[in-house]
This record gives C-alpha cells, structure tokens and sequence, in this order.
C-alpha cells in the first residue's frame, strides 16, 4: 500500500508572498494535488477582522480549485473567542482538520510544553477546542516539533504526557524530522501511537537544529520506515522548512523519490 502525497505549502512561503497565484499553479505543476495551507485563523474575534479572514479564505479556496489543489489539512492558530470564526475559514478553504503547529498557536499556551501544568492546561485547550469543532465537522490535531521531547519535572517526554491527556478526537501530525532532530526513532513514535496518527510531515536531512534540509532520499531520516509505520496515514506531506536551492524543485524531488521507493503516490 502507498500513502497519498501532499505539500506543506510553509514549503513556498516566500513564492506565496510575491505572487500566490502563480505559486500555486506551479505547486500543482511540480505534481502535487493535495496540499495544506498554514496561517489560517488569528486569536481576534471582532467582526473586521472576522470578514477580513474569510475574504482571504474565500479567494485562496478559489485559487486553490482554479489550479485543482485539494487541502488535506490546515495548520492555523485561535482563541476560545475566535474559534466559532476560524472553523467557518477552515471549511471555506475546503478541509476538516484544523491543526495548531507550536502551542503558541492556541492563544495563553506558549509555554506550554515546559512544565506539566502547562501540558495539562494546553491538553485541556485542545480538548475543548475538539468539543467545539466536532460540532462544526471539524478534526482538531497537534504538529510536533523537537522540543516535545524535552523532559518535564516528573521525569516524561513533554509529547507522551501531552498525548496521553488529549481526548481521542484529537488526532496527531507527526513531522518525522523534528522527532528525529529530537533524537526519537520517528517510526516507533508513529506505531506507538499509530490509531491517533493521521498525517505525517516527510522531509529529511542532518536531523541537526538550524541546518538546511535536503530533498527526501538525500539525507539521513528514515521516511520509508516512518511511512510504513502509519497504518491510518492519510496523507504523508513534503515539507521543507529551509533548504539550499528551489523549494519547489526540492520538494518534487523529494515526493518522486518516495513514488519511486513504492511507499507513496502522487494522489
């Protein structure tokens, strides 16, 4: 079985910034038909800036049908106040899971992955806030980075203490990197908790802390082992957070070797 491709579309932020239509359409060009959108949403709930959200939305769904690019997810951020609002964005661009990338991205969590109140409080936001969307149709999930891994006070990695106070509506993003950059094995990580795993962020390179990362197949990250680990991937997507060269050459790259390895396709 192959897992479908996507892009984390981080990957092309400075393109997206010049001119996101043509951004886009060369994302679909490279061969990717799935793809997931960040900064959706924003902590503020008064109606200006409500309308202003969903304007923006609205045009990105239109370019993103224009160029027949489905969204598989969305990394986004909200308060209590404005998540009613973000949820109507998050299916306006045509997805069901909202995804807080960093703890920062839930309003008053920052840090909270430092201590284990801070976990037990962050568990707590994204337990309601998967309350509050299941209502709306939507999935609420969690994207590591390699800080989950620091040891809290009562000896636990931060990311197992977190997991294990998340409802089962919450689902979890794996982004085998940064678990690796963490010094995990990104594949037991994923089968430990592989019923939760519904996503996976693929990209490789030293695994080191502020170092370019490569295309996928030229580094030293397991995706192949991290990929067959996910039995309810849906989806495994290209990231490159920073690299040397084209963004969009590297992730092509990167995506065809996994096509070529048998263990993903481009849809």
């Amino acid at each position: 079985m192959s897992t479908p491709l996507g892009v984390q579309l981080y990957t092309f932020r400075a393109a997206l910034a010049e001119d996101r239509t043509a951004a886009l359409a060369r994302t679909a060009a490279q061969g990717f038909t799935a793809v997931e959108p960040f900064g959706i949403g924003g902590f503020g709930a008064e109606e200006s800036e409500r309308s202003k959200r969903l304007d923006n939305a609205k045009a990105l769904r239109g370019l993103l049908d224009a160029h027949g690019l489905n969204v598989v997810a969305t990394h986004g951020s909200w308060s209590t106040a404005s998540l009613p609002a973000v949820l109507a964005e998050v299916a306006t661009i045509g997805t069901s899971r909202l995804i807080a990338p960093v703890p920062a991205m839930v309003e008053g969590h920052g840090d909270a992955m430092k201590s284990v109140e801070g976990v037990q409080r962050f568990a707590d936001a994204l337990n309601a806030a998967a309350e509050v969307a299941s209502s709306a149709g939507v999935q609420i999930g969690y994207h590591n980075h390699a800080f989950e891994w620091e040891t809290l006070e009562d000896g636990t990695f931060a990311y197992d203490a977190l997991v294990s106070r998340l409802d089962p509506r919450v689902f979890l993003e794996i982004d085998v990197y940064w678990a690796a950059t963490a010094r995990q094995d990104p594949a037991q990580v994923i089968a430990a908790y592989a019923d939760r795993v519904q996503l996976l962020h693929v990209k490789d390179g030293p695994a080191v802390q502020g170092e370019l990362q490569v295309p996928i197949g030229q580094g030293g990250v397991d995706n192949i082992a991290a990929i067959r680990a996910g039995h309810k991937v849906d989806c495994a997507i290209v990231e490159l957070d920073d690299c040397a060269g084209d963004p969009f050459d590297a992730a092509r790259t990167g995506g065809a070797w996994l096509v070529e390895q048998g263990v993903a396709r481009w849809s």
